[in-house]
């Protein structure tokens, strides 16, 4: 059974957080106007630059005073994971577990971005493997009842995608893919997006599709199902990210610190 994609329409200050996909390195006062037009940006911002990680001082009172903190790259990541994130509505009647789906993919970016190989920028797989599974976030939010029967049939052991493309007529990555048309991504995230679970992949699809096995081996689920350990003969396992991030706790330490900006 199939059904009519209906891509999301952004408010005007998620359209200008969004916009920063586009732009790696926003200046300052670019960063700065599209955080002070959001609240919730400015508040993510704050959580970031007053929690223990960013070892404060004094508490940091105003969001342009933490943006000097934290960094424009840092400032950039979680301005585009709030904009994601506040661009679909609750998950809470899809089946999904939120947290452990935001987790998989703050870890996907994470890792991606250690893993860039060649031509790919390090901004670039961030973001990447930031927005992989928005194909997912959309039909949950968008059908939460239908999407908990892929939910279900997955913890059968039907495949995701495959229970995707039985309930919705096509899988995530495709619905994310169109998105990503819509919303006018960089081609190659948006490649990276409909290529991250198929065989035939190359530079930035590669990458996310490398780093999500990566994840799966520091426990961190995909929100559907508790982390499956990749096949002994992955790619993945070949290449030593954790171990050049400072280990797992490291890791760890680190997909936390950008989950805390979420926190209400």
């Amino acid at each position: 059974m199939s059904i009519t994609i209906e891509i999301p329409s952004l408010p005007v200050a998620q359209l200008r957080a969004m916009s920063l996909i586009s732009n790696p390195t926003p200046s300052f006062d670019e960063l700065s106007s599209v955080v002070e037009a959001d609240p919730a940006l400015t508040a993510a911002l704050l959580r970031a630059a007053n929690s223990a990680a960013s070892a404060p001082v004094d508490r940091v009172r105003t969001s342009r005073i933490a943006m000097v903190r934290i960094g424009a790259s840092e400032t950039r990541r979680i301005v585009m994971s709030i904009a994601l994130s506040s661009s679909f509505g609750s998950l809470q009647d899809s089946g999904l577990d939120e947290a452990e789906l935001w987790r998989h993919l703050i870890a996907t970016a994470v890792l991606a971005e250690a893993t860039t190989l060649g031509e790919v920028r390090h901004s670039e797989a961030f973001t990447a493997g930031l927005l992989h599974d928005i194909g997912r976030l959309a039909m949950a939010a968008q059908d939460p009842a239908r999407y908990a029967k892929v939910v279900e049939m997955a913890r059968r052991g039907i495949p995701a995608t495959e229970g995707e493309r039985l309930v919705f007529g096509m899988n995530h990555a495709q619905w994310g893919e169109s998105i990503g048309r819509a919303w006018d991504f960089p081609s190659e995230i948006v490649d990276a997006i409909a290529e991250h679970h198929v065989g035939a992949q190359h530079g930035l699809s590669w990458i996310v599709a490398r780093a999500r096995e990566v994840a799966a081996t520091l426990g961190i689920g995909d929100g559907l199902l508790p982390p499956t350990p990749p096949d002994p003969d992955s790619e993945a396992l070949m290449l030593p990210i954790i171990a050049e991030l400072g280990g797992e706790e490291a890791v760890i330490d680190r997909v936390e610190w950008y989950s805390g900006s979420f926190a209400a």
